[in-house]
């Protein structure tokens, strides 16, 4: 929300608003906030609109290449139910957005095992990839598992392999010709395409606990991979596919290595492997009512599992930490409130009621500029971001505005320190 409000007042991604954000989810988070300004509503109705459109897809060309025995809705019903494991699947994250490209590739991918698909294919397999990378960039895992599915079971000629890195770096290379133009080629790497290197991993919710709050569809999984072993009644095609929903599991998994502030909506990327593999599960069942059972029970178990990290029974939200994707309010709510203000620390839940003024969004990225004032640029760069966007207030959680004074007076002058609390006020405010 504060990416596209900042972005909508006119600010430019990466020099006017520091975050480590995909330029295309920026994008988008910009048209919401035109549209629908502050509105947690708005944002769990978009989420709800794309999974049902992720649905479609993913159902459709399950059918179209016979990936079962029967044609059946059961996997678009499946891929519903597990988007309902945690309440911030909905939330309309980069991981969500770009999923859509994802499976937009994967459905070339099953194209081209059945048959010849023309090379427009193969170009347009690697365009999503690359769409998928400028919404959050960990997916660049599915430029090389799809890279292995096409050299595995399509066999990819030399000349189709680069026209499938070609495809993928066109829509990157777009976006840097766009932030070269607007100065900001440097930012977009350093932000962005190196946000690896340059912001440490701080995970809301931790490994294991992760696994806690995915421990029902683990389960299944693991079921319906021992029942697909033992039923072993496919069609040549059939099986290629299992093995390329298998590598999407690897990929999926790999990507959580790369998150930064790994949440429960990173396992987003699971969902389409998963609920493929379940479906499968679910088909095998010979007596109907028992299908029917296990599917009902299924649903139950998923959408209890959201509704229980969501209200907190049996005290899930402690033993998982998913309190810490919570807003919380702070004790300077009622001060801030209506304000344009900067928080120098990493918690954003004060910018609940307030507004953010000057560029540091993202503390890991702030805080290198902000605690190297020797360097001339630095000092520099502050004093224009201070000028140009002047905060109302300024909560020092971090004890850096002494530093900042210092190194630059004239700031200093505008404000005045709140008595027994780390906030300065702009002076006539």
């Amino acid at each position: 929300m504060l990416v596209g409000e900042n972005l909508a007042e006119g600010d430019r991604l990466y020099t006017q608003l520091w975050d480590n954000i995909g330029p295309f989810s920026a994008l988008i988070y910009r048209l919401v906030d035109l549209v629908f300004s502050r509105s947690q509503v708005a944002y769990v109705i978009l989420a709800a609109i794309l999974i049902t459109y992720q649905c479609f897809i993913f159902n459709d060309f399950l059918l179209t290449k016979k990936a079962y025995h029967e044609n059946t809705y059961v996997p678009a019903l499946v891929y519903a139910l597990l988007t309902c494991l945690s309440f911030d699947f909905y939330t309309l994250s980069p991981v969500l957005l770009s999923l859509t490209w994802v499976l937009l590739a994967l459905r070339n991918i099953f194209y081209r095992i059945e048959s010849q698909s023309r090379d427009v294919r193969i170009l347009s397999t690697g365009i999503f990839i690359g769409l998928a990378v400028l919404c959050y960039l960990p997916s660049i895992i599915y430029l090389l598992s799809s890279l292995l599915a096409y050299l595995f079971f399509a066999n990819l000629s030399f000349r189709r392999f680069f026209l499938l890195l070609y495809g993928f770096a066109l829509p990157l290379l777009i976006a840097f010709t766009y932030f070269y133009m607007i100065e900001a080629a440097t930012e977009f790497t350093q932000q962005y395409l190196l946000s690896f290197r340059t912001i440490e991993r701080s995970p809301y919710v931790g490994d294991w606990r992760l696994l806690i709050v995915g421990m029902v569809p683990l389960a299944f999984l693991l079921v319906s991979l021992y029942q697909l072993g033992q039923y072993r009644r496919y069609t040549n095609q059939q099986g290629k596919l299992q093995r390329i929903m298998g590598m999407k599991i690897i990929a999926a998994l790999a990507t959580l290595l790369l998150v930064r502030q790994l949440a429960p909506y990173h396992l987003l990327y699971l969902v389409p492997p998963i609920a493929f593999f379940i479906t499968h599960f679910l088909l095998i069942i010979r007596r109907i009512l028992i299908a029917e059972l296990v599917t009902v029970g299924l649903a139950f178990l998923l959408i209890f599992n959201g509704y229980t990290l969501l209200f907190n029974f049996f005290s899930l939200q402690q033993v998982t930490h998913t309190t810490n994707l919570m807003v919380q309010p702070t004790d300077y709510d009622g001060l801030v409130k209506g304000k344009k203000i900067v928080m120098l620390s990493k918690h954003l839940s004060v910018y609940r009621t307030a507004q953010l003024a000057t560029p540091y969004l993202n503390w890991s990225l702030a805080e290198r500029q902000l605690t190297n004032l020797d360097d001339f640029k630095n000092v520099s760069f502050v004093f224009a971001a201070f000028q140009s966007d002047m905060p109302e207030l300024i909560i020092d959680e971090s004890g850096l505005m002494d530093r900042i004074f210092e190194r630059i007076p004239t700031i200093r002058t505008s404000y005045q320190k709140l008595p027994g609390q780390p906030v300065y006020q702009k002076v006539g405010e």
